[in-house]
């Protein structure tokens, strides 16, 4: 359960990660650590981190999107036009065209997990709220590699996107979590593919024991190091 629950209304996706509180990412990292694995250093590379940004600019915020390709050039203009083109792949889609309208998008919201006393910090792609306010859906724009959707599917878990989305739902008393998911490479002579899915009951409990173990470990490590390192238990 999480407790005061704040708006951060303005951030910039900088300023956000700058936030000194607990976000996804850094449970991914935590993840990686805990099991061994070697795998953050690659999937959170800055160019990894950019093309999302452009990616999710040129669907949520086109106007700061076209403003950003002015300035750049050679690798990194190519990086932007590649992201613009998803993103056109995406609105030639009914639903995604039509949902983007609908919430918030890029919003900064931290909150408190109840049962470690951590301060998290979530920036939802997009937020939709009922018009009487009664339910919130989180929808989330994600670029694959997969070569169909069963395959995306099996990302659900392997990425995580299962924790991300229960732990951005609990945040921020959201009922649904939307994927929509669109490929980077498609097969020879085909259009990218765009897939829709939401995340269901069964999902959202993986994700939720996930990320409640992680914020536990986030505690336990906390309480092994010195107090002058250890204070304020929440990572950047």
């Amino acid at each position: 359960m999480f407790t005061n629950l704040q708006h951060l209304p303005g951030l910039t996706q900088a300023q956000h990660r700058a936030l000194p509180f607990v976000s996804n990412t850094d449970l991914s990292h935590l993840a990686d650590q805990l099991l061994g694995r070697l795998r953050s250093a690659t999937r959170y590379t800055t160019e990894a981190l950019t093309f999302g940004s452009h990616f999710h600019s040129a669907i949520l915020e086109p106007a700061q999107f076209q403003a950003i390709g002015q300035d750049l050039a050679g690798r990194a203009r190519s990086q932007w036009v590649a992201a613009g083109e998803l993103a056109r792949v995406i609105k030639r889609h009914r639903y995604p065209r039509h949902v983007r309208y609908l919430g918030q998008a890029e919003q900064s919201y931290t909150a408190t997990h109840q049962a470690t006393g951590l301060t998290v910090k979530v920036r939802p792609d997009l937020l939709i709220t009922s018009p009487k306010g009664r339910r919130r859906t989180l929808v989330d724009f994600k670029t694959t590699s997969c070569k169909d959707l069963a395959q995306f599917l099996e990302t659900v878990d392997k990425y995580g996107y299962d924790r991300q989305g229960a732990l951005y739902a609990d945040a921020l008393g959201a009922q649904r979590v939307v994927l929509i998911a669109v490929q980077k490479k498609p097969a020879k002579g085909q259009s990218p593919q765009v897939w829709v899915h939401e995340l269901t009951a069964e999902q959202l409990q993986a994700g939720r024991k996930k990320y409640r173990r992680l914020l536990r470990a986030c505690v336990e490590l906390a309480s092994l190091l010195p107090a002058s390192t250890s204070s304020g238990a929440s990572a950047s």
